[in-house]
């Protein structure tokens, strides 16, 4: 287990989570920023900073359009929404990480790289988090097996699934 709080300090890759803030070139949609009412409470969304799944994301091939901002929780600050411009009611809690870091291998990052030719300072890296509810507890879990890979220059991602079941689906955080 990894504690969610182990990877707020972004060593490497921070540069391309700073370049995701940047506006991209206008497009053929409004990029006027706006209120969204997401599941998880209010977030402004600027379409400006769309980041485009090509492929959509897993169970989801039909939503392409995303923005990453702050989660509105302020207990809950080392995460982040990946957040639907096309549904508002689609989001996402997104957990960033370093590109070295103790849940995936660098070798297997740099790999993933190299196939999704994404160059490795512009990589933002993002692990989708689940939250497992019981009557005594909440725990949270990411998908280490298929993290979402991010170009951050030009504002393209891909859900990245590894081939082999090195990783799990369910990698429990430990949230002390």
């Amino acid at each position: 287990m990894i504690q969610a709080s182990a990877v707020t300090g972004y060593n490497t890759g921070i540069e391309a989570f700073l370049m995701l803030n940047q506006s991209a070139p206008s497009e053929s949609m409004p990029n006027t920023p706006r209120l969204v009412h997401s599941r998880f409470g209010e977030v402004m969304v600027d379409p400006s900073k769309a980041i485009h799944f090509a492929r959509g994301l897993l169970g989801i091939p039909d939503r392409f359009r995303f923005v990453l901002v702050n989660f509105p929780s302020e207990k809950m600050q080392q995460f982040m929404l990946l957040q639907s411009l096309e549904e508002d009611a689609l989001s996402f809690i997104t957990l960033p990480l370093p590109i070295e870091n103790t849940v995936l291998a660098h070798a297997d990052v740099q790999m993933a790289c190299k196939d999704l030719q994404i160059a490795e300072n512009n990589l933002a890296l993002l692990m989708i988090v689940s939250v497992h509810r019981s009557p005594t507890e909440v725990r949270l879990s990411i998908n280490a097996r298929a993290p979402l890979f991010i170009d951050a220059e030009r504002k393209v991602g891909v859900q990245y699934v590894f081939q082999n079941d090195t990783y799990k689906i369910q990698h429990m955080l430990d949230q002390q």
